[in-house]
């Protein structure tokens, strides 16, 4: 299974502020639906809450150690990353070998040592905030796309990194 981040942050490493992105970027979010289609994505309840719904042609699990959220049908409840990880290899068939990983900041540090790949947009702005994605370390990874929007309304740049050595499950 490849366990991959899918992320947008700020140059200061912000994500989040209030609950939610402190920015609008159309051609971000057209990436991230194009690339999580037909996958499974583990999120917080916190993501979860600003997402506030399934997202179409995608499994949503969300890690969770209050005993029962008042989720919707389809979606899926774990306790732990572990459990979730577990339930997206389980169910790789008819969601893809790609799972992503998709906030908070939290998550993202937990799966880090796991993750395979990165898909990083790079807002080329300092932002207030109040949820961070954390250092990775670019020894392990290889940047394998960049690809620059300078005259975006608010500039950013696609990157993808993959990591160089395999992970020992």
């Amino acid at each position: 299974m490849i366990i991959s981040h899918i992320v947008a942050m700020s140059e200061n490493r912000v994500i989040g502020r209030d609950g939610g992105m402190p920015w609008h970027i159309p051609e971000d979010f057209k990436f991230f639906k194009k690339t999580t289609m037909g996958h499974a994505m583990i999120m917080g309840r916190k993501t979860w809450d600003s997402i506030g719904r399934p997202l179409p042609g995608r499994l949503s699990i969300v890690v969770s150690r209050t005993a029962s959220l008042d989720l919707p049908e389809g979606v899926i409840q774990c306790a732990s990353v572990d459990e979730a990880l577990q339930k997206c290899d389980a169910l790789r068939e008819h969601w893809g070998e790609e799972c992503f990983i998709v906030g908070g900041g939290e998550i993202y540090r937990q799966t880090l040592p796991l993750t395979n790949r990165i898909y990083l947009t790079v807002v080329h702005k300092t932002i207030d905030g109040d949820t961070f994605y954390p250092e990775f370390p670019t020894s392990a990874f290889k940047q394998t796309k960049s690809e620059a929007h300078p005259s975006a309304p608010l500039p950013f740049t696609f990157t993808t990194w993959e990591r160089r050595e395999s992970r020992q499950d």
